[in-house]
């Protein structure tokens, strides 16, 4: 349909415009022709023209396709008559040739100046086809049409991709050079090994929770008197020959202590308990009064 054609024509445009430079405001080149056939079909160059291309369009003729309408006679009058409101591009040749040498002229090998051509003969078409860079338009009875990049076109943007991508004399000459001096050096072996696992692959050892450390209970039952007494020992000093010597001499004194009836000795005076008693005795004896009541308990007992 028409959206699908206007749309083909926009991409056309921005392949020319990206890869040979082609741009707004275009200058279409017209052979005599396509006037007589546009003016056949009603069709009005200066407004459908732009319109199709979504642009602004020059139409432009030479002189050899002028002189080629008059040529013909009254069929081709009204065609004259409009080429020559068109702008007029100077030929490259002298004098006046034939239609067709003239505009396969002005293409040239590779369209320098950049003009959009609109031929209706078959012949020139052919001939405009084969320069690269050049967009050719023609009219379908009433509709104008504008062609896809030729095989030319597209053969010229490809040799001028890989240009842009290659590389220039200059680094050529650093490249040869390098390589050369490369192939002096001894390679390095690469030693081959067995791998060991990926490290990120692997996942972290997880560290155990240190248990808190348990307190000693000195009043535990199930505590071992033997090795309670042993880490008591590693924790005390050592000590010389003379605190030894000191020790026993105070050993030596504590044995020389008197014993009591059971075993048991005062620890305050280091006296028996029946020497105690005594004393208590002696002490009631030569005090009167201790006599005295001791007399009255006696009587009170009779």
């Amino acid at each position: 349909g028409k959206h699908k054609r206007y749309k083909r024509v926009r991409k056309t445009l921005e392949y020319f415009r990206i890869n040979h430079g082609i741009k707004s405001p275009y200058k279409m080149i017209v052979d005599g022709e396509f006037i007589q056939q546009a003016l056949r079909y009603k069709v009005h160059i200066k407004e459908q023209i732009p319109k199709l291309f979504s642009s602004p369009v020059m139409p432009c003729v030479t002189r050899c396709t002028v002189s080629a309408l008059r040529k013909k006679g009254d069929s081709h009058s009204g065609a004259s008559l409009i080429a020559k409101r068109f702008t007029r591009v100077p030929c490259i040749h002298e004098g006046i040739i034939d239609e067709r040498e003239c505009i396969s002229g002005l293409a040239g090998k590779s369209n320098d100046q950049h003009y959009c051509y609109a031929a209706q003969d078959v012949k020139l078409r052919n001939t405009i086809r084969k320069v690269p860079a050049a967009p050719l338009s023609f009219l379908r009875e009433a509709v104008p049409i504008l062609e896809t990049p030729s095989q030319a076109s597209k053969v010229k943007a490809k040799e001028a991709m890989d240009e842009k991508r290659g590389l220039s004399t200059f680094e050529e000459k650093n490249l040869t050079e390098l390589r050369e001096e490369n192939k002096t050096e001894k390679k390095r072996r690469k030693r081959k090994g067995p791998k060991g696992p990926n490290p990120l692959s692997c996942k972290k050892k997880r560290r155990k929770p240190q248990p808190a450390p348990k307190k000693k209970n000195p009043s535990r039952p199930s505590e071992d008197p033997s090795r309670r007494s042993e880490e008591e020992s590693k924790d005390k000093p050592k000590l010389n020959q003379e605190d030894w010597e000191r020790r026993k001499r105070r050993r030596r004194r504590g044995k020389k202590k008197k014993i009591g009836v059971n075993g048991e000795t005062d620890l305050k005076n280091g006296v028996k308990p029946d020497e105690i008693r005594h004393n208590d005795d002696s002490s009631t004896k030569n005090n009167p009064q201790t006599e005295k009541a001791a007399e009255m308990s006696i009587l009170e007992g009779w």
